[in-house]
């Protein structure tokens, strides 16, 4: 009783009747349950899991992100446990086979278990030639005191080149052709450190992994995206003919920049208010011109605000 029958055929051309058990093809939990398993879901995102922290809005998207700290949270209140199998793996340390450059890729798969059962599995993958670890941002040096503060002088005070003081610098002045500064490689330039990324470069490999796969185990896919907090969508700036032919790539300096215009967004602000208060307190017409350490304050001092105004 309750079981169906599908005709198949044999070698010899005779109709045959197999036995297809009702449960291969009917729901495998009740309308009720499914009901207060998506409302389960949905109060535990809404009471546990904390913006900015377990999950937050990238600048260039609209749906909120599931980050690691949400995805672990959510595979301990469904009772889920973590397997990762590493699945493929290049190190070429000396940069041999990549024309010079070293060059390191993970490929993991994640598996989620209930007890021994498999409930989801997805794989996740990161590599070295990813903008956020290949390149780094170079700064103009102080001939004089060794302090990454040079700028560009106002035309009213002169002009030139200054080892500004906000920056730390120690206020030397250069004249513009100055070889000791312009001689000086400046904006995007190869990571020269790569080899002490590659722990950093695994990790996300296993966290893009997890993330994926608690969206399909738990169903949270209407809440929030893959984790997209490492894929920025704004193009960088084509400074000269190797940022031009590099255009699809981004700085970690264009990172920060990147979320700090979205946070300005968010609280509704325009990028002409934002220069404005640049000018003030960095002396800076733009954010190009403050250093990482100036634009990742920035960015803490916006996310704060933002906090604030989403807690009144």
């Amino acid at each position: 009783m309750g079981d169906e029958t599908r005709e198949g055929q044999e070698g010899g051309g005779a109709a045959t009747l197999a036995v297809v058990e009702r449960s291969q093809f009917m729901p495998a939990m009740s309308i009720e349950s499914a009901v207060e398993r998506y409302n389960s879901v949905r109060e535990f995102v809404g009471r546990v899991l904390r913006p900015e922290i377990d999950f937050g809005v990238i600048p260039g998207t609209e749906k909120l992100t599931l980050l690691k700290p949400g995805a672990e949270k959510l595979t301990t209140f469904f009772g889920l446990s973590t397997r990762f199998q590493l699945l493929e793996r290049i190190e070429d340390w000396s940069g041999d086979a990549h024309g010079g450059e070293p060059f390191f890729y993970y490929l993991y798969r994640c598996q989620l278990h209930r007890e021994e059962l498999l409930v989801a599995e997805a794989d996740g993958s990161c590599n070295s030639r990813e903008t956020k670890y290949r390149w780094r941002e170079a700064q103009r040096v102080c001939p004089t005191c060794g302090q990454a503060a040079i700028i560009r002088g106002r035309e009213e005070f002169g002009g030139g080149w200054v080892c500004f003081r906000k920056k730390g610098g120690c206020g030397a002045k250069f004249v513009i052709g100055d070889p000791r500064i312009e001689g000086q490689q400046a904006g995007r330039v190869p990571n020269p450190d790569i080899c002490d990324q590659v722990n950093t470069i695994q990790k996300m490999a296993t966290k893009r992994a997890l993330v994926a796969a608690v969206l399909i185990a738990v169903n949270a896919s209407e809440f929030f995206t893959q984790d997209v907090e490492d894929f920025p969508a704004r193009a960088p700036r084509a400074a000269d003919a190797t940022a031009a032919k590099d255009a699809a790539r981004f700085d970690e300096g264009e990172l920060l920049e990147g979320e700090i215009l979205g946070v300005c967004h968010l609280l509704g602000g325009t990028e002409a208010q934002l220069s404005a208060w640049l000018l003030k307190r960095y002396a800076a017409a733009r954010l190009a011109e403050l250093t990482a350490a100036q634009k990742t304050e920035l960015l803490a001092l916006l996310n704060e605000r933002l906090a604030k105004r989403r807690a009144a």
